[in-house]
């Protein structure tokens, strides 16, 4: 059986670095999307080290000329790419409500944690398309449910952060509309809610490990033919748009 593919972005730390552990495991060479190579030189060795099929790939995902290097770099070395998780993305501690958001923040916000994935997974589709059984995992969160977002019992619902929670919403549009437009092809789409975790953005209170957090993603990446595509899943439930 011929070796699976994935790529992985903002795979040098939290989440990302267990998704793609994770995807390894399973027998899987796993592309490292980082944006600096030379830092990211002893994860990979460390991967290695425990047996793991990985390569690096220098891909900054909010730089289209970066994007378009990896991609021709990629294909140089993968006749196809079974599994593409987006996952890198930002957020910042500076102010978001509504009312003093600034327009240059809030643009930061959609160039990198939304128009950068369909920049990206644009120019991956192609190798996507070779693959006998294409896997997209958007990695979102519940803060981009509009659902959750207006449920005043809801806890994630305290939060007020429209840069970051509006990107993630526009992402999940992407998910579905993505997933409406491949529905006839064996390529399936999903939103991934890896939860409250103890990563560099979630802080140490968060009440799960980076491993824990990336099972949503791991399950929606190897999904079989009988899987759903154009949904949106946390951990152990469905997640409301």
């Amino acid at each position: 059986m011929e070796q699976k593919i994935a790529l992985v972005t903002g795979a040098n730390r939290g989440i990302g670095l267990e998704i793609s552990r994770q995807l390894a495991q399973q027998g899987m060479h796993v592309w490292l999307g980082v944006r600096n190579e030379a830092q990211a030189q002893p994860l990979a060795r460390q991967f290695q080290a425990e047996g793991l099929a990985v390569g690096l790939l220098p891909l900054d995902i909010t730089d289209p000329v970066a994007v378009a290097a990896a991609v021709a770099r990629l294909a140089q070395h993968s006749p196809h790419l079974d599994v593409l998780v987006n996952n890198a993305a930002m957020q910042t501690t500076d102010a978001q409500l509504p009312s003093v958001i600034t327009p240059e923040l809030l643009h930061q916000f959609l160039e990198t944690n939304y128009v950068a994935h369909v920049r990206v997974t644009q120019a991956l589709l192609p190798l996507l398309r070779r693959s006998l059984a294409g896997r997209i995992v958007n990695m979102s969160t519940s803060l981009g449910s509009v659902t959750i977002m207006s449920e005043p019992g809801h806890v994630n619902a305290r939060r007020n952060l429209l840069g970051y929670s509006s990107a993630k919403a526009a992402l999940n549009m992407f998910t579905v509309l993505l997933a409406k437009e491949l529905k006839d092809t064996p390529i399936k789409v999903n939103s991934a809610d890896p939860g409250w975790t103890r990563t560099k953005l979630g802080g140490d209170e968060a009440p799960q490990s980076p491993a824990q957090a990336a099972q949503v993603a791991l399950w929606l990446a190897t999904l079989d033919e009988r899987g759903p595509t154009g949904s949106f899943f946390a951990a152990t439930t469905t997640n409301p748009w």
